[in-house]
């Protein structure tokens, strides 16, 4: 969150479609933010819960900083679409496959009701006074394209990647290097450096998983100890499982 002329609360991954959360935006711009959030919350018309509760952020934060959530106006927003969150689905005689929910990067500003009017008696006189339509975010600058000859990996990150393959996710029943968990493995002094994700990252395993890979990298020589590093951007998608890993998951029956 960010205040100068205005407070603006940020949300990389708001559970909610692009063209949902420009509907909803506009329906509540120049609206005073504690009857925007009311009216994302319980209309009249088209409810936003997932808008309504990243304005409770706004409005709590306004309060934080000494200011009154009731002379906040919903002055400027956009958004746009960020990566989906991926998660199982199972299906009834043990079909399964995967679901797909939306998310969007989303941004709300707040302003004080007499800037927001000053900011809107001080447009050039050919602009229109009424706040017109919201457009989403445009999408990040790509970086320079680059070419890199991967490393071969040492001896080290060998045994440790063979080692997790025989780390099985208990919910999926195949290794987390064919899931495609194992973003990368680095050694730094005896310590194995892994890089990893999971399905998302609510998924309750993250524990469970630590605990297996420490018993299986117990019986290597080539490390005395190892940490996680989680990572959840890029989100983890089916497209990162493996050749092997589809075949394994297509034998308990999902399908791609």
């Amino acid at each position: 969150m960010t205040f100068t002329a205005g407070l603006r609360v940020e949300e990389p991954r708001l559970r909610i479609a692009e063209p949902d959360a420009l509907t909803a935006l506009r329906a509540v711009n120049g609206q005073p933010a504690v009857a925007a959030r009311a009216r994302l919350r319980f209309g009249p018309g088209r409810t936003c819960e997932p808008l309504a509760r990243l304005l409770d952020r706004a409005i709590v934060r306004a309060e934080d900083a000494g200011l009154d959530p009731a002379s906040l106006i919903v002055a400027d927003g956009s958004a746009a679409a960020a990566e989906d969150i991926v998660r199982v689905r199972r299906g009834t005689y043990g079909a399964a496959g995967w679901i797909a929910s939306p998310t969007c990067h989303v941004r709300i500003v707040l302003r004080p009701a007499g800037l927001h009017a000053t900011a809107v008696a001080d447009l050039p006189a050919d602009l229109p006074a009424e706040p017109g339509p919201l457009e989403p975010l445009p999408p990040p600058p790509a970086a320079p394209a680059a070419i890199a000859v991967p490393a071969e990996p040492s001896a080290g990150q060998a045994a440790v990647r063979a080692a997790l393959s025989d780390v099985i996710d208990p919910d999926l029943g195949v290794n987390i290097v064919d899931l495609g968990f194992v973003r990368a493995v680095a050694i730094e002094g005896r310590t194995a450096v892994i890089t990893m994700t999971l399905t998302s990252a609510a998924c309750p395993l993250t524990h469970v998983m630590e605990s297996q890979i420490r018993t299986g990298l117990a019986a290597l020589d080539c490390v005395e100890d190892f940490r996680v590093d989680w990572q959840w951007l890029p989100a983890w998608r089916p497209a990162d499982i493996t050749d092997s890993g589809r075949e394994q998951l297509s034998a308990i029956g999902f399908s791609f």
